[in-house]
Order: C-alpha cells, then sequence, then structure tokens
C-alpha cells in the first residue's frame, strides 16, 4: 500500500483577503469580513475598524463580529456609537463584539432572542452560540416551541437553540 504524504496547510493571504474588502460585490465583502474574524490575523483589524462603515449592514455586521472574534479592543470607541443603529440585526453583533471585548452587552443579545423578526432571533442565537457564556442557557431555553423558519429550508429557531444549547455543554432539552 503507498503511502501518503499530506501537504503543508496553505497559510491564509490575509492581504489578499484585505484587499476583498473593497470588492463591489457586498456580499463578498461580508464573507471576507466574516472570514478575517474566524482566521484571527492582527493585520485585519485596522482594515476592519474602517469596514464598520460600510454601506451595507450586512458588512458592517460581519465586520463587528470579526473585531470581536479577534479580540481588538482598539476597536471598542468604533463599536459602541453602532449600538445606536436603526437595525437591530447590527446592534446584535456589536453587542456581541463589545461583550467578546469586555464590554458586556449580553442583555441585548438576550433581548433580540424575544424580538418578533425571525432574522434577529436567528442572529442573537447564533451570537449566543459564538460567546459560549452559560448565562445563555435560559435565554435559549425559551426558545422551546418557536417553530418560525427565516426562509422555507431553514431549520426553525427552535432546532438552531438546541444547537446552540448542546455547543454550551447543556445537555439537557429545551
Amino acid at each position: 500500500m503507498a503511502s501518503r504524504t499530506s501537504l503543508p496547510p496553505e497559510t491564509p493571504n490575509i492581504d489578499g483577503a484585505i484587499a476583498l474588502l473593497e470588492s463591489d460585490d457586498h456580499q463578498v465583502r461580508q464573507f471576507v469580513a466574516y472570514l478575517l474574524g474566524q482566521v484571527r490575523d492582527p493585520r485585519a483589524v485596522d482594515p476592519l475598524i474602517q469596514t464598520l462603515h460600510d454601506p451595507h449592514v450586512g458588512v458592517r455586521g460581519a465586520a463587528a463580529n470579526a473585531l470581536g472574534n479577534l479580540r481588538a479592543k482598539r476597536a471598542l470607541p468604533y463599536l459602541r456609537p453602532l449600538l445606536k443603529d436603526p437595525n437591530p440585526q447590527l446592534i446584535v453583533w456589536v453587542a456581541f463584539a463589545l461583550t467578546m471585548l469586555g464590554d458586556d452587552q449580553f442583555d441585548l443579545i438576550v433581548r433580540a432572542l424575544q424580538s418578533d423578526d425571525v432574522d434577529v432571533r436567528r442572529s442573537g442565537v447564533l451570537a449566543m452560540r459564538q460567546l459560549g457564556d452559560p448565562r445563555a442557557i435560559e435565554p435559549l431555553r425559551q426558545l422551546r416551541g418557536d417553530h418560525a423558519r427565516r426562509f422555507e429550508t431553514d431549520t426553525t429557531v427552535e432546532a438552531a437553540a438546541t444547537n446552540a444549547l448542546f455547543s454550551l455543554g447543556y445537555d439537557g432539552a429545551l
């Protein structure tokens, strides 16, 4: 049997990704902002701070999420004013970032779970999951019976909350 050789892991092209934050396509900018938060390279902090001014709210939300994941404390003064944005989904992601950076806005995320808007509730569930904070268990349990979906093939809010609870180590049922 032939032996397998494994290739060394690719080093992400951070500079190339940062350049894509200037794409004409808002979906590309949003995806790249999110990915930069996952890679956690400090070179992305300043470009992501600039991206907080993007005209598309989804891009701003992804940039806030990324800055929280990067633990970029220098982003605090740029994030705090966004808590006054009229878009409730953006507020969820800014509250997530601020909480990750030590400026606890957990209560704003809890409020998102009570929103009439299914998109806001789903953002709140995802933010709770990413935070990994045990305070999320009881608010997530309150979503029992929430069978709303963002679109037909999506899981229910209840199913998303159950998944978040499992990721938090909660093994009880909703």
